[in-house]
């Protein structure tokens, strides 16, 4: 049986690798129901997977000794450190019962489960070494998580944050242009012609890429499950 994973799970990588996807963990990381969708370009290390349904964007990688857990979204060019936690359970156990110890409804006729929403993270996020995001919470695009950061609260776009819990340290750009970048869209583009564009400066980028129509999908996809992979979208 472990062989013949092996050979499954090796066979599924070649196959990714033909659609620009490194993927090392084995389709049994995924729980048995759930959905994995990766786009062009994700890189994706071997990490602990606890997660219902989850999408990762385009050209966003993931070091390894990481955590997956109650998170739906992680957006595009987002890159996100070793030992990175996502999606942590912040009420996994249930505080009002007799006992916090799930002894008292694993395969029992009780269930517990958490109460909060699947976090979710935007495009262009660069998350530290060792981050932990809380489940429930929501990361703007072109947000900074500094490294051993905890996040218990929404963080807005364009923000570097840090602490436990993190604090909003500042922005990284100014008003104007923050909403100009999220207007953009740019991460819709494809990379040849983000490469073409001046990323070194902000201003110059807007005022060229506002000449280039944003392309809606513009990356492939794949369907992952802990049984089978298949294509999932296509080029437009």
């Amino acid at each position: 049986m472990k062989l013949f994973q092996r050979l499954k799970d090796s066979q599924c990588r070649r196959w990714l690798r033909r659609r620009a996807i490194k993927f090392s963990p084995s389709l049994l990381d995924i729980k048995k129901g759930a959905e994995l969708v990766l786009e062009e370009g994700v890189v994706l290390r071997n990490v602990q997977m606890g997660f219902r349904n989850l999408k990762i964007g385009a050209m966003t990688y993931m070091r390894g000794d990481g955590e997956l857990w109650n998170v739906s979204e992680i957006g595009r060019f987002c890159s996100i450190g070793n030992g990175a936690v996502i999606g942590h359970d912040r009420a996994g156990h249930p505080l009002d019962w007799v006992s916090t110890h799930p002894f008292s409804h694993s395969g029992t006729h009780l269930s517990y489960s958490s109460r909060f929403e699947p976090a979710k993270i935007g495009h262009d996020v660069w998350i530290g070494r060792d981050a932990m995001i809380l489940e429930g919470v929501e990361v703007g695009t072109g947000a900074v998580i500094a490294t051993r950061s905890v996040v218990t609260r929404d963080v807005p776009p364009y923000a570097i944050v840090a602490g436990s819990p993190a604090k909003i340290i500042r922005y990284r750009h100014s008003e104007e242009v923050i909403q100009r970048l999220l207007d953009s869209q740019w991460w819709c583009l494809p990379i040849e012609k983000l490469l073409a564009l001046p990323i070194e400066q902000p201003t110059l980028f807007l005022e060229q890429v506002s000449a280039i129509e944003p392309e809606g999908g513009g990356y492939a996809s794949v369907r992952l499950t802990s049984s089978c992979w298949q294509v999932s979208g296509s080029i437009s």
